[in-house]
C-alpha cells in the first residue's frame, strides 16, 4: 500500500476513535447550565443575562461568548432542556473530532508526501481528558480547534488571504475564550515579523482587519451592556493576583499524568537553540520557523496557567496547546528524514498516553485536582441513581412547580443545572459568584481554590437582600429543622432549605405540589408562642432573632410578633 494510502487510513481511524471515545464519554459539566442558561435567555429576547431582576443589572458570568452564541442558536433552532444539551454535546465531538483531522492535515501539508503516519492526530485521539471534556457542554474543544487552526498559518503564512482568516480565526479565539489573546498575541508578533521581512504591510493590514471590524465593536457593546472590560469570572476567580502554587501543581499533575507529552519538549528546544541550515530553504517546515511558533504558541500559554492557578477539572486548561505539543513529534520526524521511526513512535505514543498515569489525588477537592465527570457520574449513596440524573430529575420537576412564580435559588457550581431546568428567574451562585458581581469582588485570602472560595457564610446578610426563598447548599441554616424543604423529585427525593418565608409562595407551591415536604412556619410559631412561658428569655431572643429576617421581615403579622416583644420587653 503506498505511503499516502497508509497515512491517511490511519488518520481516518484516529478521527473515527477520537470521535468514538468523546461519544462513550459524553457528559455535561455544571458549568456548562450557566452558558445554557445566558443562551436560553438570549434566543427568548430577555437579554444575555442569568437573572431575570429588573433590579439586577446584567452581568457576564460567562466566559464564552462565541459558544454561548452558539447554543443560543440551537434554542433559535428549537433546542431547549435536555435537546441543548445533546446539541453541545454533539458539537463537542464534532469539534474535537475535527481537531485530530487537522492535525493529519497540517502534518501531511508539512511533509509533502514523505510521511507515512500522523503520529500527533493518532496520539491526541488517545487522551483521555480531551475526550472526556470535548462533550461536557463547555467551549473547550471549539477553543482547541481554533487555537490549532491559527497555529496552521503561523507555520507558514502565503499571503494576505490567510493573513484575514488568521485574524479572523484570531477574533473567533478571543471570542470563545479570554484566554485566546495570548494566540491572538503570538500570531500577530508572526505576521508583523513576515510583514517586515517581506515588505507586504497587507499581511499586517489582512491580519488587523477582522479584529478592527468585528472585535473592536464586541468589545465596545461589552463594556456598554455589563459595565466591564473583562467578564465577571475575571474577579470571581481572582485572576488578578497569581496563584503560582497552585498552578504549578495543575501542570505537574496534567503532564505527569500523560508523561510523554515531557518528550516533546526535546525536540522543541533542541531545533529552537540550534542554528538554521540549508534545510530550510528546501521547505519552511524544516527550519526554525515551525518550532518558533510552537514555542510562541505552547510556552506563554504554560505560564498563564499556572499564573491563574490552573482549573476545577483536571487538565482542562493543558488540552487547547497540546496538540501543538504533539505536532513537534511529526515535525521532528520530518527533520531527521528518519520515516522508519513513525511507526515505533507512534505506537509508543499512543499505548503511553492511552494508559496515562493519574495522581493519586485526581478526586480529591482540596489539592484542585478533581476530574467532574467522575463526580457527576458517581451513585447517589444507597442507589444506582447517577449525580446527574438527580440533578436532571429535580430540574424537571421544579420547572413546572416554578412556573410563573417569582422564586428566588441560592445555589453552589454543582447546582447551575437546577438554575437552568427550573427556569427560576434568580439563582444567585454561592460558590464564587460567577454570575453575581458582588459576590465575584469580595476579597479573599490568596491560595484558596479558584472560583470556589467565596461560600455564602461571608456574605449571610447579602443573600437576605436579594430575597432568596430556597438555598441548595445544605450547610445552611444547619440546626433549624424547620428551615429543611424536600422536594419529591425523581429517581429521588432531593433536600434543600428555607432562606426566607414567602407566605402567599409557600402556599401556592404546596397546592402544586402536595407531596412537597417543608414545616408549616406559621403552625410552628403557635406551637413555639403557645410554650413561651416554659422558654427562658436568652433562647427566646436568639430564635427570635432568626425568626424576623425569616419570617417578619417578609410577612405582615403584627399579633404573632407582638407577642415575642411583649414576652422579650
Amino acid at each position: 500500500m503506498p505511503h499516502r494510502a497508509i497515512f491517511w487510513t490511519l488518520a481516518a481511524l484516529a478521527v473515527s476513535a477520537a470521535a468514538w471515545q468523546a461519544f462513550e464519554l459524553r457528559w455535561t459539566c455544571d458549568d456548562a447550565f450557566i452558558s445554557f442558561r445566558y443562551a436560553q435567555h438570549f434566543a427568548e429576547g430577555k437579554g444575555l443575562v442569568f437573572n431575570l431582576d429588573p433590579t439586577e443589572p446584567p452581568v457576564e458570568g460567562y466566559t464564552n461568548f462565541a459558544w454561548t452564541m452558539w447554543l443560543a442558536l440551537g434554542v433559535l433552532l428549537g433546542c431547549s432542556d435536555r435537546a441543548l444539551e445533546n446539541w453541545s454535546i454533539a458539537w463537542g465531538i464534532v469539534f474535537h473530532a475535527g481537531t485530530v483531522a487537522l492535525l493529519a492535515v497540517m502534518a501531511a501539508r508539512a511533509a509533502g508526501g514523505r510521511v507515512l503516519v500522523p503520529i500527533a492526530a493518532l496520539s491526541y485521539a488517545a487522551i483521555h481528558h480531551a475526550a472526556s471534556l470535548a462533550p461536557a457542554g463547555l467551549e473547550t474543544a471549539l477553543f482547541t480547534l481554533l487555537g490549532l487552526a491559527m497555529l496552521r498559518y503561523m507555520l507558514a503564512l502565503r499571503c494576505a488571504r490567510e493573513a484575514w482568516l488568521l485574524g479572523f480565526l484570531g477574533v473567533l479565539a478571543a471570542m470563545t475564550r479570554p484566554d485566546g489573546a495570548l494566540f491572538v498575541a503570538a500570531a500577530g508578533l508572526f505576521v508583523a515579523y513576515d510583514s517586515w521581512r517581506r515588505r507586504a504591510p497587507w499581511l499586517l493590514l489582512g491580519y488587523a482587519l477582522p479584529f478592527a471590524l468585528v472585535f473592536v465593536p464586541y468589545l465596545l457593546w461589552r463594556h456598554t451592556y455589563y459595565g466591564f472590560w473583562v467578564p465577571n469570572t475575571f474577579f470571581a476567580k481572582s485572576a488578578g493576583f497569581a496563584s503560582l502554587a497552585l498552578g504549578w501543581r495543575y501542570l505537574e499533575g496534567g503532564l505527569l499524568c500523560y508523561w510523554p507529552l515531557l518528550l516533546a519538549f526535546a525536540p522543541l528546544l533542541g531545533f529552537l537553540v540550534r542554528k538554521p541550515d540549508l534545510l530550510a530553504t528546501i521547505s519552511p517546515f524544516l527550519g526554525r520557523r515551525p518550532w518558533l511558533a510552537i514555542a510562541a504558541f505552547v510556552l506563554p500559554y504554560l505560564g498563564f496557567v499556572v499564573w491563574v492557578g490552573g482549573d476545577f477539572m483536571f487538565a482542562r486548561f493543558l488540552i487547547p496547546v497540546l496538540p501543538a505539543l504533539l505536532l513537534g513529534f511529526d515535525l521532528a520526524c520530518l527533520r531527521w528524514h528518519a520515516l522508519w521511526l513513525q511507526p515505533p513512535l507512534a505506537a509508543l505514543l499512543v499505548v503511553a498516553l492511552w494508559l496515562r498515569q493519574e495522581p493519586p489525588g485526581l478526586l480529591d477537592h482540596r489539592l484542585d485536582v478533581s476530574d467532574n465527570r467522575a463526580i457527576t457520574m458517581q451513585l447517589w449513596p444507597g442507589t444506582d441513581v447517577t449525580l446527574a440524573d438527580i440533578g436532571r430529575g429535580c430540574g424537571e420537576y421544579l420547572q413546572p412547580l416554578f412556573a410563573g412564580l417569582d422564586v428566588r435559588l441560592g445555589i453552589a457550581g454543582a447546582h447551575a443545572n437546577l438554575a437552568y431546568r427550573s427556569r427560576a428567574p434568580v439563582a444567585v451562585e454561592c460558590a464564587a459568584g460567577l454570575t453575581d458581581a458582588f459576590i465575584a469582588r469580595i476579597p479573599v485570602a490568596p491560595g484558596g481554590k479558584r472560583g470556589h472560595d467565596r461560600p455564602w457564610p461571608l456574605y449571610p446578610q447579602y443573600l437576605l437582600q436579594r430575597r432568596l426563598h430556597i438555598m441548595f447548599e445544605l450547610s445552611y441554616g444547619a440546626g433549624d429543622p424547620w428551615r429543611d424543604i424536600l422536594f419529591p423529585s425523581l429517581p429521588v427525593p432531593v433536600p434543600a432549605k428555607l432562606v426566607t418565608w414567602d407566605r402567599e409562595l409557600m402556599r401556592e407551591l404546596k397546592r402544586r405540589s402536595p407531596a412537597l415536604v417543608f414545616t408549616d412556619f406559621e403552625k410552628f410559631l403557635d406551637d413555639y408562642l403557645g410554650d413561651l412561658p416554659g422558654k427562658g428569655r436568652e433562647q427566646v431572643a436568639a430564635d427570635y432573632a432568626k425568626f424576623r429576617p425569616f419570617y417578619f421581615a417578609h410577612n405582615a403579622d403584627p399579633e404573632r410578633q407582638r407577642k415575642f416583644e411583649d414576652f422579650l420587653r
